[in-house]
């Protein structure tokens, strides 16, 4: 097998660094009910998995091959050809070594330390070149799925045989959100380790509810029972006195405003009968009544601790500290991050619960937790080049990824690091399962302008209409959805044209 790993730091600090254990002196804890014992691998379920690839590879013949995998993120692939007692690196090397013994193939991993950016390059320069280097790409949506697209070097996956996207190790909310007329160009689901980093949820300081009084199991049963709204939140907050000295503890660190329109049910993108994506031009009646519910409440300096990008605040000039250091010394109840935090507030030293985005009232059927593009739980994806050598094969490969991933990935990141080493108590485990199957994802991300580390002009005016100030809600929303809906009919042209 040939290894191309150019950078392990990364990964060591991400897996080693993060999830090792995080008590501190101040004597928190974590509920040891939350550990995990290595599994066998050999449940029904497995074994089914293991049986489909095993039907998948009949016919296959593929001795010798190398199957090619482009990323830029290490966490994505094995660190080394052994198994080496790291959760995420052993669990990918067992999904490639199984996948590897099935076909017998040879998987060559390419990582590209310089990123998605980079790897964007590479697979636009590749096919616009004519050429066959890589059978499978990985990388976030914003910075690899967005750029190839509208670059016209991406395959249609309904044109890769043996791909069944009804299955369940593909998420089925891609469909809703990001396919284009019944077209869909990339991938989503536990084949990439983003997939359990990337959706918003709430957060509690448990040192916070204990001071004041406030029942965690409340909130728990609230969310198991479907009554967890947004009101419910607010009557929960409540409890906390409001800081108007700005020396205490304030109810809310850094909400977010379009994770919070998404929960409430709404959506960016619609669809017309074509399947076509538009936005509304008119700035849709319940975008401003739920920014007149919120950001009375987000804005108010005796609730909320929040920076206004536009005022050029930061949160060192105006606290003293970032967001995540005010909620770990215990200076607000509330925060607003996504899935990717259950690992990285680790070097933290607080005990939190983790709860869903919450409903617009207790009438909506669902929760909906936006899977965010943008920013350090940016949604990743799988893409196939136009020009890939072997669509039937990378077909095959890809499908087998997938399904074991199920087995290996899922075990990895969601039981053992997130569930068994990221929480603090078993309620979390149920709220993890809830968000989990809320996910939901935004296709603006596709047609938005801005580069990879900026919002585009639309996004940028919802999240601020939501957060800062909505006086001009209406207006602003106006000019920018006038400009989204042009790049959306850009897009469709250009895939248009890519197809004939």
């Amino acid at each position: 097998m040939k290894l191309r790993i150019i950078s392990l730091l990364f990964a060591l600090i991400m897996v080693v660094g993060v999830f090792a254990g995080c008590n501190k002196s101040t004597g928190r804890q974590r509920d040891d009910k939350s550990g995990t014992n290595d599994k066998a691998y050999d449940t029904e379920e497995d074994r089914a998995i293991k049986d489909y690839v095993t039907d998948l590879a009949e016919g296959a013949n593929y001795e010798g091959q190398t199957f090619t995998y482009l990323g830029g993120q290490q966490e994505n692939f094995p660190t080394k050809e052994e198994e080496t007692g790291d959760i995420r690196s052993d669990a990918l090397f067992k999904r490639q070594r199984e996948i590897e013994d099935t076909y017998g193939l040879s998987f060559e991993n390419v990582y590209d330390e310089d990123g998605s950016d980079s790897v964007k390059d590479t697979v636009i320069n590749e096919v616009m070149a004519g050429g066959d280097s890589y059978d499978l790409v990985n990388g976030y949506v914003r910075s690899v799925g967005r750029p190839t697209l509208n670059a016209g070097v991406l395959m249609e996956m309904q044109d890769l045989d043996h791909i069944d996207l009804d299955r369940e190790w593909w998420n089925q909310s891609m469909w809703d959100c990001y396919s284009l007329n019944g077209r869909l160009f990339f991938l989503l689901g536990p084949i990439t380790v983003h997939n359990y980093l990337d959706a918003h949820i709430v957060i509690f300081n448990k040192a916070v509810t204990a001071m004041y009084g406030i029942e965690d199991a409340d909130m728990y049963d609230s969310a198991r029972e479907g009554t967890w709204t947004i009101d419910k939140m607010f009557a929960f907050a409540s409890k906390v006195p409001e800081n108007k000295s700005g020396s205490g503890t304030y109810r809310y660190d850094k909400p977010g405003g379009r994770a919070f329109l998404y929960a409430a049910g709404y959506t960016i993108t619609k669809f017309d009968e074509n399947g076509d994506p538009y936005v509304e031009e008119k700035l849709p009646r319940e975008y401003s009544d739920l920014s007149d519910k919120l950001v009375p409440v987000f804005t108010d300096p005796a609730q909320s601790i929040f920076v206004n990008d536009k005022k050029k605040e930061t949160w060192d000039s105006k606290y003293g500290m970032g967001e995540e250091e005010m909620f770990d010394n215990d200076r607000a109840l509330f925060m607003f991050p996504n899935t990717s935090a259950v690992e990285y507030m680790r070097k933290f030293d607080v005990e939190f619960g983790i709860l869903p985005m919450p409903k617009l009232n207790e009438s909506q059927k669902n929760y909906y937790c936006l899977s965010e593009s943008y920013g350090s739980g940016s949604t990743g994806a799988v893409y196939v080049p136009k020009t890939v050598r072997d669509p039937e094969m990378t077909g095959r490969i890809t499908e087998s990824m997938a399904a074991l991933s199920q087995i290996y990935v899922k075990d990895a990141y969601y039981e053992k690091l997130l569930k068994g080493q990221g929480i603090f108590d078993m309620e979390s485990s149920d709220m993890l399962d809830i968000i989990f199957a809320s996910k939901v994802y935004d296709m603006a991300d596709l047609y938005c302008e801005g580069n990879i580390d900026n919002l585009g002009p639309f996004i940028e005016a919802i999240d601020r209409n939501f957060m800062f100030d909505n006086s001009n809600f209406s207006s602003d929303y106006y000019a920018n959805a006038r400009i989204a809906n042009l790049n959306i009919k850009l897009l469709l042209k250009m895939l248009e044209n890519s197809s004939k």
